[in-house]
């Protein structure tokens, strides 16, 4: 699977105790096994050693990843609004036509910011797997909704990149691929319902515009931002950025 840091291999501590967990995570009987939850809280603490200690450093790692859910909110919210045409045309998709994975691709790229690297690959690979989850409303198919197409949105594009991160460490201890697939499927699980659960206390922005501009950003910053403090801390959990 490789490492998401190609251009600086990540060898701190908090890097090794990440991929320590991953490994015993996954080891068959491990006399030191550990839950998807300390996996996930070990990563963020690695995410952010190179900068501010646990989520606040781990949130810059997610800066382009959150303009691009901006995008998201706003073409759920004109969806909810005005209608699947409308939304589409608004992006410059209006003659739009072909399958799922055709609309797929060519919403994702209306709807990413340009920059290349590590984290929009990401992003893109995340938010087609969310859009193609997206089907046109109709009787049988109500819109999700913007909020719903965002906090999935983010939880994907985590668990791809600690995938990504963490994938050597986890491949390489999995006794087989069903393992690891049911290891990776716990992680998001765990991640999913961080997102649940953690939601922010601002409003959520009501409007296209709201979510393109500053409540957008702010909305979108803070439901990351729970998302990494949930996974990072729980009640009765220890401080793993401590080790």
């Amino acid at each position: 699977m490789g490492t998401s840091s190609a251009r600086r291999g990540p060898t701190g501590r908090l890097w090794r105790l990440a991929k320590g967990a991953a490994t015993r995570y996954l080891s068959p009987g491990s006399a030191a096994a550990v839950a998807a939850r300390e996996v996930a809280a070990r990563y963020v603490a690695a995410l952010g050693e190179a900068g501010k200690p646990g989520p606040a450093g781990a949130l810059a790692a997610f800066r382009l990843t959150r303009k691009v859910a901006q995008n998201l909110g706003a073409f759920g919210c004109q969806v909810d609004s005005e209608g699947w045409p409308a939304a589409l045309g608004a992006w410059g998709l209006k003659e739009l036509a072909g399958e799922p994975e055709t609309l797929a691709q060519a919403l994702s790229a209306a709807l990413e910011v340009a920059g290349g690297g590590l984290e929009p690959a990401v992003a893109h690979t995340a938010l087609v797997g969310v859009l193609l989850e997206l089907r046109e409303p109709g009787p049988s198919v109500p819109t999700p909704g913007a909020l719903w197409l965002v906090e999935r949105f983010l939880s994907n594009a985590f668990h791809l990149r600690l995938t990504l991160d963490l994938g050597e460490s986890l491949e390489a201890a999995a006794p087989g691929f069903v393992p690891l697939r049911q290891g990776l499927e716990e992680i998001a699980a765990c991640i999913a319902l961080a997102v649940e659960t953690g939601r922010p206390q601002t409003s959520a922005p009501l409007t296209p515009a709201e979510w393109l501009g500053l409540p957008g950003w702010t909305w979108v910053t803070d439901t990351m931002a729970a998302l990494l403090s949930r996974l990072s801390s729980a009640p009765g959990s220890p401080d793993f950025t401590s080790y």
